[in-house]
This record gives C-alpha cells, sequence and structure tokens, in this order.
C-alpha cells in the first residue's frame, strides 16, 4: 500500500512538472517547430476551431460534451468549450494576441476570476469566456458566423428608417 501511494504522489508530482513545463514561451527568435529538410520554418502549431479564425492554445482539451457547433446555409453558430491547466491572464493573452493576428477587433473585455472577452469581423462576432477553476481553467469560446452565399442571395445587409 506505501509502494502505491509512493507512486502516485510521484506520478502527480512530474505531470505537474510537465503541465507547467508546457505552459512556459520562449523569447528566442528560432522557429518553435521546424521540419528537418524543409525550406521554410514555422513558428508552433496553434490549433483552429471549426471555425477557420478561431485559434485556441494547445494546452486546452475540448469537452465533447459540452460543446455544439450548428450550420446552415445562412449562418454557423456554436460552443466550444476547453479545459486545461492553464493561467487566467496567459489565456487573455493569448486570446487577444491570435485574434489581432487573424484580423478580428476587440470590443470589450471584463477581467476577473471569471474574464469575457468580446470580439467581431464583417459578419462575424465571438465571445470567449474565462473561468477560473480550483484544478483546470474552463474556456468557452461562442461564435456565429454568417456565411456569403446568404449576403449574396439576400442582396446584403440593408439600412432601414423607422418612422
Amino acid at each position: 500500500m506505501r509502494n502505491v501511494l509512493r507512486l502516485l504522489i510521484i506520478s502527480i508530482f512530474v505531470m505537474q512538472l510537465f503541465a507547467c513545463v508546457g505552459v512556459r514561451t520562449t523569447s528566442s527568435e528560432e522557429p518553435a517547430v521546424a521540419a528537418v529538410g524543409a525550406s521554410e520554418t514555422y513558428e508552433e502549431f496553434v490549433p483552429y476551431t471549426e471555425f477557420d479564425d478561431i485559434a485556441v492554445p494547445n494546452e486546452l482539451s475540448r469537452v465533447p460534451e459540452r460543446t455544439f457547433i450548428y450550420e446552415n446555409k445562412e449562418f454557423k453558430t456554436g460552443m466550444i468549450v476547453m479545459k486545461g491547466r492553464v493561467e487566467n491572464q496567459s489565456l487573455i493573452d493569448f486570446f487577444v494576441n491570435q485574434m489581432a493576428k487573424d484580423n478580428w477587433t476587440k470590443e470589450s473585455s471584463i477581467i476577473s476570476s471569471m474574464s469575457t472577452l468580446v470580439f467581431h469581423k464583417d459578419y462575424k462576432s465571438c465571445m470567449i469566456r474565462i473561468t477560473d477553476g480550483a484544478y483546470n481553467t474552463e474556456v468557452e469560446i461562442y461564435a456565429v458566423e454568417l456565411k456569403a452565399e446568404s449576403m449574396r442571395d439576400s442582396g446584403g445587409v440593408q439600412e432601414q428608417n423607422i418612422k
């Protein structure tokens, strides 16, 4: 029984050590990932969601039972839920920087133990909620995207004056 307890404590310590190492970022000019013999160099791979211009950090894992995407010919919408051992401020910095790289404009933000970031693009909207938990940080991404086909078929967005 003591050996099992020692093994459990050691494995928890090793997992925490690797989790802390995975969160660190490097400030060197070298790319984080490079293929042998490749003519181009790439930065660290950043996975994107079903919305092709919303990226998420590698350290987050999807929570499939709370994630949904709805799509039809006019729009795509959904909620993507992810969890991971990442600091709240680190996630805020990631999303603000990455969304700017993907040409999103930050509309507003609330920074606390439950932070909210709101971004927009032409015909797209995204709200990201980051909740600090005891062991994990949870990220909820709510997105809406109007499709170009629906805008073309309807003649675009028309302004109306109501009297």
